[in-house]
């Protein structure tokens, strides 16, 4: 088991990315081995710094870099050897079996569309998050591939994400649902009605529509939307538990309360790692041929090292080769309209 991890990627690199790689060999659950790709001296600098000789750790060059602020179509383009281009092209080559990125998402998304490809039945890929609660956890999808989706994108989300949720989870018949504004069938823009129709025919465990606050509950396994609704659902729950935290911890501190600050300090520490993004490490870009991971800019070592765990994670679920095998299935009792081929935005 080979995983890529972009060394040039994120607001803090290549420090970040090294260290995280560091943290997960370390670790006696990690089982893969580790390729750190980009500017080999930077590289070098870091790992000299750790005095590390291990033989699952490699390295290999790629001699620029993408910005986060820069075009990926152009880029794709202009920067053929840059560190994002060139591990996303050892896995399509077969030289790793997973990449992972916390540097330019659109970057990450377009080549790992153009290189790796899309699985048949598929038209646009969907990033996946799984919002923890208090029995598990609800996959979100997308979160922030597509923000101007259509019918058969959000159609094809959904069968997606039952049989990544069943992969992972092993739960037969995942209950999905579409994220709309209300319970009621009358509810929604005509993009989700259009939806709701496509999924009632699909062979999936649709249960209807699902609201925000279904999210961080077990009323469902998979909640479908467009990337952007997703992607402000994520950075506002991420935000959210931020605030709340640190707004209980001021007050803790307060000599008033230190004693029952003391008693709860343990619950408290556990709900911050559980809500805490750097622990999920990183998102599947679900959809395309391959193993393609998308971390926080922000991401800390410990996201990056949870990131390996995930890739790890979906590499033993054979996720890619479920996908490939099912959604036709599902597929085969759709019959699309003009409507579901086309962006709805009114």
């Amino acid at each position: 088991m080979k995983i890529v991890v972009d060394a040039m990627g994120g607001d803090n690199a290549p420090f970040i990315n090294v260290e995280g790689a560091i943290q997960y060999l370390n670790d006696p659950k990690s089982v893969g081995e580790v390729i750190l790709v980009g500017q080999e001296a930077a590289i070098q600098q870091e790992l000299q710094s750790h005095s590390l000789s291990n033989p699952r750790l490699h390295t290999q060059h790629a001699s620029q870099i993408v910005g986060m602020d820069e075009s990926p179509t152009r880029s794709y383009k202009e920067k053929k050897d840059s560190s994002i281009r060139v591990g996303i092209e050892m896995v399509k080559a077969g030289q790793a079996d997973a990449f992972i990125s916390a540097g330019n998402t659109g970057a990450t998304m377009t080549y790992s569309l153009l290189s790796l490809g899309r699985i048949q039945g598929v038209d646009r890929p969907a990033i996946g998050a799984f919002m923890p609660h208090e029995e598990g956890a609800t996959l979100l999808l997308d979160v922030g591939a597509i923000a101007e989706a259509k019918p058969k994108n959000l159609l094809q989300f959904g069968i997606m994400g039952s049989i990544v949720h069943r992969q992972i989870t092993k739960k037969e018949a995942p209950r999905v649902a579409l994220m709309s504004n209300g319970e009621e069938s009358d509810k929604g823009t005509p993009l989700v009605r259009e939806s709701k129709r496509l999924m009632e025919a699909a062979d999936i465990n649709f249960q209807g529509y699902a609201e925000g606050r279904d999210i961080f509950n077990n009323k469902f396994d998979v909640i479908v939307t467009d990337g952007f609704t997703g992607n402000v659902a994520l950075k506002l729950a991420e935000s959210t538990f931020q605030t709340l935290f640190t707004m209980i911890k001021s007050r803790l501190d307060r000599p008033s309360r230190l004693i029952g600050a003391r008693l709860i300090k343990p619950v408290f520490t556990e709900l911050v790692g559980i809500f805490d993004p750097n622990n999920s490490g990183a998102s599947p870009l679900l959809g395309i041929k391959g193993i393609s991971l998308i971390a926080h800019g922000s991401s800390n070592a410990k996201a990056i090292k949870n990131a390996c765990f995930e890739a790890q994670r979906l590499i033993n679920s054979n996720l890619i080769d479920a996908i490939e095998q099912e959604i036709t299935a599902s597929l085969s009792n759709i019959t699309y309209t003009d409507m579901d081929e086309e962006i709805i935005r009114h």
